[in-house]
């Protein structure tokens, strides 16, 4: 598992949770089921499914800077390195198995788009 830094976290979570968001309003509205506007449906959720598999092999700490200090002695040849980093630990470890969930979710649903594309005719 990677730490990922907070920016990262928001460019995939927006990716992703607007993927899912886009799917759960198309399941509201009647969209339909023709062969034709199943490859755009399947097209614009593939990024989607990309980024929640990001989000779920991420670590459980999100980095939001990382500074290293070098100091460096006048009289020897002694240096000191210090690294700061700021993080945040995510409380629970369920967010990796969320993101699993909405990938597979996302990733049935462009299955059965491009089963819509190959099988149906009009």
């Amino acid at each position: 598992m990677v730490d990922i830094s907070l920016v990262e976290f928001a460019v995939y979570g927006f990716v992703a949770y607007t993927s899912i968001l886009m799917l759960i309003i198309s399941a509201i509205r009647d969209v339909p089921t023709a062969k034709a506007l199943s490859i755009i449906r399947a097209i614009y959720l593939i990024p989607g499914v990309i980024a929640a598999g990001i989000l779920a092999q991420a670590g459980p700490t999100i980095i939001t800077s990382s500074v290293q200090n070098t100091i460096r002695s006048v009289n020897t040849t002694e240096v000191w390195t210090e690294t700061i980093v700021s993080q945040y630990p995510l409380q629970n470890e369920i967010w990796a198995v969320f993101h699993v969930l909405i990938m597979l979710v996302l990733f049935i649903h462009i299955f059965t788009q491009l089963m819509i594309l190959m099988t149906k005719h009009e």
